[in-house]
């Protein structure tokens, strides 16, 4: 795989997250125009499948920027350390955000739970988009430039 490839892969895969997080806001959190508010089985069912859907970007995705990108980046341009460290930490939190939300899917339906899910699902949108975002301006762009495709 060449190196824009690679980096294509990491813009499309960054594509479906966004993509999937929007209908979060449209069909879980009930802030877009398709089908207002879903209803709670639905809204767990798409919950679900979107903590899977990051588990897997996280085992892959995550792990390709923190344990060869990152570091390839920082190795070549020691000065990006300061804009690639809080990503780490990011990426952490993002982990832990997911791991909160489905052990909070898991609990008996509630009011409170309903309060939380809306809340953690808030929270984790929102990171995620920015998180993402800051990827795509602080990082690939750079990456596509300073690293060879085999780094």
């Amino acid at each position: 795989m060449s190196g824009a490839s690679i980096f294509e892969q990491m813009r499309k895969d960054h594509r479906l997250v966004l993509e999937r997080i929007q209908t979060l806001e449209d069909d879980v959190l009930g802030q877009g125009s398709r089908r207002g508010r879903a209803h709670a089985g639905d809204r767990d069912a798409e919950l679900k499948d979107v903590v899977a859907l990051l588990k897997r970007q996280y085992a892959t995705h995550m792990a390709a920027e923190d344990e060869v990108l990152y570091p390839a980046l920082v190795e070549t341009l020691p000065q990006a350390k300061a804009t690639i460290d809080p990503l780490r930490a990011e990426h952490a939190e993002l982990r832990g955000m997911v791991v909160r939300l489905e052990a909070t899917l898991s609990e008996p339906p509630s009011p409170a739970r309903e309060e939380q899910i809306a809340v953690q699902t808030r929270d984790l949108v929102d990171l995620l988009r920015i998180h993402i975002r800051k990827e795509e301006t602080l990082i690939l762009g750079v990456a596509e430039r300073v690293l060879k495709p085999r780094e």
